[in-house]
Parts: C-alpha cells; sequence; structure tokens
C-alpha cells in the first residue's frame, strides 16, 4: 500500500474523513445577508445598462437564428430582463423627480413614462417607441389570459426598437452624471 493510500484508509480499510478534502469542496455554509433597501444611483444605472444590453443582445439574437427553443428562450430573458429594466426605471425617475420637487406620490409605471418625458431629452425614434411599448411589462405580468397577444407584442418590440432601451439608459446616466446624483443613494424605504 502506498503511503498516500494508507493516510486516506484507516487500518481496517475503509476510507478516513479528511478535513483537507471538505474545504477544496468550499463546503463552508454562506453567511446570510440582509435585505439591500439602499443603493447608489451609479448602481442602479449599471443595472439598468445591463438589462438594456440583455434585452438588445437576446433581441437580435432570436432575429438571426432559426431554432424554435432558442428563440423562446430568448423571449424568456427578454421578459425577465424588460421586468427588471422597469423596476429600475421607475425607481430611477422617481428619484429624479423627488430631487427637483416635481414629484406628484405616484409609482405607475404610465407616471414614471410621462415623467421621463418632462426632462425633455433627445429622444430617438427607437428611445420613444420602447417606452410607449414598455407598458407590455404590465401586461405580461399581469395578464396570462391574453399571452398569445402580448408575446406578440414582445417580438415587435424586440425586432423594432430593443435598442431604445440602450437609450433610454444613456439618457438617464447623462442626466444623473450632469446633475451630480451619481453617488447619491436612493432608499426603497423612501419609495411609495
Amino acid at each position: 500500500m502506498s503511503k498516500k493510500a494508507g493516510r486516506n484508509q484507516s487500518e481496517d480499510g475503509r476510507m478516513k474523513f479528511s478535513e483537507d478534502i471538505l474545504k477544496q469542496f468550499d463546503l463552508e455554509r454562506e453567511e446570510e445577508k440582509e435585505p439591500v433597501n439602499v443603493m447608489r444611483i451609479s448602481e442602479m444605472l449599471d443595472f439598468m445598462k445591463l438589462c438594456a444590453e440583455r434585452i438588445h443582445h437576446k433581441s437580435k439574437r432570436y432575429m438571426e437564428c432559426s431554432d424554435a427553443e432558442t428563440k423562446m428562450d430568448c423571449m424568456d430573458i427578454v421578459t425577465a430582463k424588460l421586468n427588471d429594466f422597469t423596476q429600475v426605471f421607475k425607481d430611477l425617475v422617481i428619484f429624479i423627480r423627488k430631487e427637483e420637487g416635481t414629484y406628484k406620490g405616484s409609482a405607475s409605471l404610465r407616471y414614471c413614462i410621462a415623467g421621463f418625458d418632462t426632462f425633455e431629452f433627445e429622444e430617438t425614434d427607437a428611445e420613444t417607441a420602447f417606452l410607449r411599448e414598455l407598458l407590455l411589462r404590465n401586461e405580461i405580468t399581469n395578464d396570462y389570459f391574453n399571452r398569445e397577444l402580448h408575446q406578440q407584442k414582445l417580438i415587435w418590440l424586440m425586432m423594432n426598437y430593443s435598442g431604445g432601451a440602450l437609450d433610454v439608459y444613456r439618457d438617464l446616466n447623462d442626466y444623473c452624471s450632469k446633475h451630480n446624483l451619481l453617488n447619491r443613494y436612493a432608499d426603497k424605504n423612501l419609495q411609495p
């Protein structure tokens, strides 16, 4: 019997427990983390950018491929990222409106889209259409009875205006940068 084998086996031939082997698998219990309710505006914008890039990339992938399963995966990813994008969009618009002193207390997506329009950005056509269709997120989330109709709208959005998500991100990022808001914090506890 080799020395190495002798170290891992007991005298009766059974395997011995080795702490070193367990450490290699990194089986230590992860430390539980508290929910985060405060986030720096720059981090929110980074998340928004990630969502916008995924929406645009997966939309392009959808158009380039012919495999039905891949197309469905792309739609699922865009749906999930559209939801994330919408939530951070709403939180950013509410934060900015509060900073301006123009916030009227609503957290609806329609209110936030209208609020975005008050910033008077030079919106691209794709950006304007993307924002108009952003309400699709609510329909997808809340109205499964008309799922097929919503999927057709989603495909239309993906094929025509997915780049608008990047434009929305750029405008909000530029605004926050210009108004020195990037290092400020949004507090989810203070949202309506």
